[in-house]
């Protein structure tokens, strides 16, 4: 890559989270991996707007796990996973080789609000961590579109979890626990944690313009995890959003759960945990 495009895309990125790489995927690996999702389906009966409530828990997660399983079994959907272009790109982001933490992959999307992804888990230092959307199929704006809140993984992320806590300080006292060894209650105190930093993260975003992504087959969307993103409402719910998302990181990022950290006011990074 010319150095001097790199360095700035790479710029761009640092300073809104995100950037564009267009037509970095090959289509023919595309292709053999969609096909392999779409076998997956049929076995299953699995389609988008699928009643989930009403599917017994087991078969969904066959289905789940079968999915995920191509990412180790099928040779295009491991080369799509660890595309040589895409990494080159990432080699240039973190100056160093990058380790694919997970690969998922979405036929399609529910709506989700906005919100970051590392808010029931820091990463230390932040910019070793990167997202990639990568579009399976040519993405129509009418499908309820991924999007990004430009610069919020600095104006709004920072300022993010004091919020919170002022506003709810029985948070704070909830937080001075051991984390719960009982997975359900861990669970629950998740879900109401969450639900309260996205209330708040609707609120600090409120009126701030969002980047929709109409993109195409074999685009990728790189955005720290960081930065405030959601999707966009979908005028036509039976469009489908076929995309890979993978995060990546540098072999000495460390992760803390919100028991570890949640803001200034609850800082207990200690010792550092190896991501």
């Amino acid at each position: 890559m010319d150095s001097k495009v790199v360095n700035g895309w790479i710029d761009h990125y640092r300073k809104h989270g995100y950037v564009v790489l267009e037509q970095i995927l090959p289509f023919s690996v595309i292709d053999a991996h969609v096909a392999a999702c779409k076998d997956v389906q049929r076995r299953y009966n699995i389609y988008q707007n699928f009643p989930w409530r009403k599917e017994p828990l087991e078969n969904e997660k066959a289905f789940v796990s079968e999915l995920n399983a191509l990412n180790d079994h099928h040779e295009p959907t491991k080369s799509l996973r660890n595309d040589a272009t895409l990494r080159q790109y990432l080699i240039s982001l973190f100056g160093e080789e990058p380790i694919l933490k997970y690969g998922t992959t979405s036929l399609w999307e529910r709506g989700r609000e906005p919100h970051s992804d590392t808010v029931m888990l820091f990463r230390d230092p932040p910019e070793c961590v990167c997202r990639s959307w990568c579009a399976l199929e040519d993405i129509h704006p009418d499908c309820g579109m991924f999007y990004v809140i430009p610069g919020t993984h600095k104006s709004v992320r920072l300022r993010l979890y004091d919020e919170v806590v002022n506003n709810h300080p029985e948070i704070f006292n909830l937080l001075r626990l051991p984390s719960p060894e009982d997975s359900e209650s861990a669970f629950l105190e998740n879900r109401t944690i969450w639900k309260l930093v996205c209330e708040k993260t609707a609120s600090l975003t409120e009126g701030l313009p969002r980047v929709p992504f109409p993109i195409k087959k074999g685009d990728v969307v790189l955005f720290d995890p960081n930065v405030i993103h959601g999707t966009m409402p979908a005028p036509n719910p039976s469009l489908t959003r076929k995309a890979i998302v993978s995060e990546w990181h540098t072999r000495s990022v460390r992760s803390y759960s919100y028991y570890a950290y949640f803001g200034s006011q609850h800082d207990k990074r200690q010792p550092l945990v190896t991501g």
